[in-house]
């Protein structure tokens, strides 16, 4: 197995059981449309997306500044695509980025940079992008984006507290 250093991207759509219990088909009608632009989107970026389970996307990329260039592209795009929509049917993604070492079996990675990631993205408000800090530190001093830290978090699993910042 391999071992190598990589930004971790993980998003999930907010109130998707409510989503699907309202309008199973349109629901999935969406996903499938945002999903297919987002693919697209982590390709023009240089990463490569890993699973799409359900409603939750997970892609990897070389550096943090790619991940995170992706990330806000993809809120935009939805943000556009969301407005054409009843409020109530938006599919709003929360997204998380961390960087860390996974090991690669096949198709799929697994560290703790991926736990973590989903774990920041489930302390973000729908639309938003949240940076672990092992993420943000790889920034320093190139930071063409705003951050706002928002403190020291607990994450589910993890045993050290995880600095979290919203990027702006």
């Amino acid at each position: 197995m391999e071992t190598r250093v990589i930004a971790c991207l993980h998003a999930d759509i907010s109130g998707f059981c409510r989503l699907i219990n309202d309008d199973v088909e349109s629901t999935v009608r969406t996903l499938i449309a945002y999903r297919a632009m987002m693919i697209a989107m982590v390709i023009e970026h240089d990463g490569r997306v890993v699973d799409t389970a359900g409603d939750s996307f997970l892609a990897e990329f070389p550096s943090v500044s790619r991940a995170v260039a992706c990330a806000m592209r993809i809120q935009r795009e939805l943000e556009h695509h969301n407005a054409a929509l009843p409020e109530s049917r938006r599919l709003e993604f929360r997204v998380g980025i961390d960087l860390g070492n996974v090991v690669v079996d096949g198709e799929r990675i697994y560290g703790d940079c991926v736990n973590i990631a989903a774990r920041v993205q489930q302390s973000a408000r729908p639309g938003s992008v949240h940076v672990a800090g092992a993420a943000f530190d790889q920034l320093a001093g190139s930071r063409s984006v705003q951050f706002e830290y928002l403190g020291e978090c607990r994450v589910k699993n993890i045993d050290k507290p995880q600095r979290v910042y919203r990027v702006e």
